[in-house]
C-alpha cells in the first residue's frame, strides 16, 4: 500500500476511505457545486491535495507551472530549461522524457500547447516521485485522451497516483484496468 485516506466529510461531500496500491491510479470525480448550488470550482481539489500532502511529507503535486512573465518573456524558457533547471532532471534523462512526449528540448515551454505542456509537467514529477497528485482541469476531451495515455504508461512502471477531475467528465467505463474511480457523492 502506498497511501491510504480515512473517510471523511467536507462541505456536506462524503469522501470515503481508499487505499492506493503501487501501480494503480486512484481517480477521484469532484462535483462542481455543493448541496446548495454553489460553486466549489477547484477549491475542493486544493483542500484535497493539502490534506493528502500533509498526511505524506513531500508528495508531489504535478501542478501547472506559470512561468515568470517578465523574465521569461525576454529569455523564455524552453523544454530542456524547464526539466533540467527547474525540475533537476538530468540531461539524459530530459532527453528521454522529450523524445517519449515527441517534443525537442529547444523547443519553448510556453509555446508547447496545453497537453503536451501538462504531459510534460506529469513525467518531470512521475521522474522525481513514485507517487503523484495530477488534475485533469482545463482539458479538453483530446487532451485527456493522451494525458490518460501519459499517466498510465507511468502506473504500468509501477508507480502510483491520484488524480482529480470533474464529477460531470466521469467515464462510464475507466480507459484503463489499473484506475479505480471515487465519485464525491454529498452525505
Amino acid at each position: 500500500m502506498v497511501f491510504r485516506s480515512p473517510e471523511f466529510i467536507i462541505n456536506g461531500i462524503k469522501v470515503p476511505e481508499f487505499q492506493l496500491e503501487k501501480g494503480s491510479l486512484i481517480r477521484i470525480y469532484v462535483p462542481n457545486f455543493d448541496c446548495s448550488g454553489k460553486p466549489l470550482d477547484f477549491d475542493l481539489t486544493l483542500y484535497l491535495i493539502e490534506r493528502f500532502q500533509k498526511q505524506i511529507k513531500d508528495l508531489t503535486w504535478a501542478k501547472n507551472y506559470h512561468p515568470n512573465e517578465i523574465i521569461e518573456f525576454l529569455s523564455p524558457l524552453s523544454v530542456k530549461g524547464y526539466l533540467v533547471g527547474k525540475k533537476k532532471i538530468k540531461l539524459k534523462v530530459a532527453r528521454r522524457i522529450a523524445e517519449e512526449l515527441m517534443i525537442n528540448l529547444t523547443d519553448k515551454y510556453n509555446q508547447l500547447d496545453f497537453e503536451k505542456r501538462k504531459a510534460l509537467i506529469i513525467k518531470a514529477a512521475f521522474e522525481n516521485s513514485d507517487f503523484i497528485l495530477l488534475d485533469y482541469y482545463a482539458c479538453s476531451a483530446l487532451a485527456i485522451d493522451y494525458l490518460e495515455g501519459v499517466v498510465n504508461s507511468e502506473i504500468e512502471k509501477n508507480k502510483s497516483a491520484i488524480a482529480f477531475d470533474v464529477l460531470q467528465y466521469a467515464h462510464e467505463k475507466e480507459p484503463f484496468r489499473n484506475i479505480k474511480p471515487i465519485k464525491l457523492v454529498f452525505d
